[in-house]
């Protein structure tokens, strides 16, 4: 009889522990999420500083942790071994580093579960590099890489036996400047016909009146993708780019001609990009974009959008150079204040735009003060109901906040009301109705996955984390 006892002991005590190891932890619903009816949970902790995840499965996600590795956690719990490890060719410095990753089959699509074990995974990042590399397309090493011999690649692997295999070279940006020390983007997503998008940043970072002068003027602003008439011709940076996912080549009809890479930009005059996601019930693509201490946006993007950067950021015209630095001099504004007028962009100097192919629109909305917009999602599911369905969740890097914002009826704008029908958002006390989560300190990605639930990537708490019913 004892024996038979201490055998059921052990039987209960396996079992406690299989359920111990497979459970959530709970987080204090309260202090993060508006919506009582959804609680907090705590998917794995540990991680040095994640950026971004895509999923293979119901708890199975890869992880790029900045410094250079792509870690799996499987089951809430993160594997021994990382799927890769390029800490020894990702320069990790600022914003570079591993940066944005998307799952053929996997990200932004119906996920197909027969091709779990043999999938591409796409993986963008900021490369050391030598001068020996091959770059296999139209470059001049020397004027592709002057600061520090790094550029940024979009690379294709196989996920095979659990690991990352057999590296193939896509793409390097930017292709004929030194911009690739700042502003760099590196978010990536797959569209439903199987292409590839890449935000990728301007490269500049002015810090005051003369730099900033500087750079419009004389370096990296002096950009057409940063509408500078007659600037530096396009090189892979300020823009969305798009090509197709097995061969790294634009298959479609290029937007504004056949010249490379202009032939590879999708929209332009873009600062800074950590969001982009494609609305599944129209199939648009929406983007978040950074301003310098003003102006961060949520945009509609179309095919040949311009952005405005750096003649337009938010609503407001680029009049003062002042504008764009973070100290600013005496009796100068930066472009929110509220004794500027928004001003239609013919009101003070004409954008560029390739011909007639380019084509400016104002933000669908506008913070007037710098929140580091981040990740942007749509939610494709009806796991916390209706309410949520194909809503867009855009998150912030500062304060740790994830806002929902519901769409019209074309679902080409937000449906937005009382102070915020103008699109721009005042001050915090404006953005109280659509604040969805916060206290989540740093967010750099949102991601719906294979369960309906929303997760959640935090950096500075190297965690993720996901929402469900409570």
């Amino acid at each position: 009889m004892k024996r038979t006892q201490n055998f059921l002991f052990i039987i209960v005590l396996t079992l406690l522990s299989l359920y111990l190891n497979d459970l959530y932890i709970n987080v204090d619903a309260e202090k993060y999420l508006i919506d009582k009816k959804l609680k907090l949970e705590l998917v794995v902790e540990g991680l040095e500083q994640p950026i971004s995840m895509a999923f293979l499965d119901n708890n199975d996600i890869i992880v790029l942790e900045k410094k250079g590795k792509v870690q799996r956690v499987f089951n809430n719990t993160i594997s021994p071994s990382p799927v890769l490890d390029i800490s020894y060719k990702v320069d990790s410095m600022r914003e570079r580093g591993l940066l944005g990753i998307a799952i053929s089959n996997g990200n932004n699509e119906i996920y197909e579960k027969s091709n779990k074990k043999e999938r591409d995974v796409y993986l963008f990042f900021t490369e050391l590099i030598s001068k020996s590399d091959n770059f296999n397309f139209p470059c001049v090493l020397e004027l592709c890489n002057k600061n520090n011999l790094v550029i940024n690649s979009l690379y294709k692997y196989e996920f095979h036996d659990g690991k990352l295999v057999n590296p193939q070279l896509l793409l390097r940006v930017p292709i004929n400047s030194n911009a690739s020390l700042a502003h760099i983007g590196g978010v990536i997503t797959i569209s439903s016909d199987k292409v590839i998008y890449i935000t990728s940043g301007d490269g500049n970072v002015c810090r005051n009146y003369e730099s900033c002068k500087f750079s419009i003027s004389e370096g990296l602003l002096n950009s057409q993708t940063s509408n500078s008439e007659y600037g530096i011709k396009p090189s892979g940076s300020g823009g969305i780019l798009y090509l197709d996912t097995n061969d790294g080549v634009n298959n479609h009809i290029p937007i504004f001609g056949h010249e490379y890479p202009l032939n590879l930009y999708y929209a332009y005059g873009i600062r800074n990009s950590f969001g982009i996601d494609f609305d599944p019930v129209t199939g648009y693509l929406w983007d978040t974009e950074n301003g310098p201490e003003f102006g961060d946006e949520i945009n509609l993007v179309e095919p040949g959008f311009n952005s405005g950067w750096a003649k337009k950021q938010g609503m407001w015209p680029i009049i003062d150079y002042a504008q764009l630095s973070v100290d600013l001099l005496p009796g100068q504004t930066r472009g929110y204040n509220s004794n500027v007028q928004k001003q239609e962009i013919q009101n003070f100097e004409n954008l560029v735009d390739f011909g007639g192919k380019g084509k400016y629109s104002d933000p669908e909305f506008t913070w007037n003060y710098p929140v580091g917009v981040t990740a942007i999602e749509f939610f494709n599911s009806s796991a916390y109901g209706e309410e949520y369905r194909n809503d867009m969740f855009v998150a912030t890097f500062n304060d740790g906040l994830i806002y929902n914002f519901n769409l019209d009826k074309d679902r080409k704008n937000l449906d937005l009301n009382g102070k915020l029908t103008d699109k721009i958002a005042n001050n915090d006390d404006e953005l109280s109705d659509i604040i969805f989560a916060k206290n989540l300190s740093s967010i750099t990605d949102l991601e719906t996955g294979p369960d309906g639930f929303l997760y959640v990537v935090s950096p500075s708490k190297g965690t993720i984390w996901r929402i469900v019913p409570s």
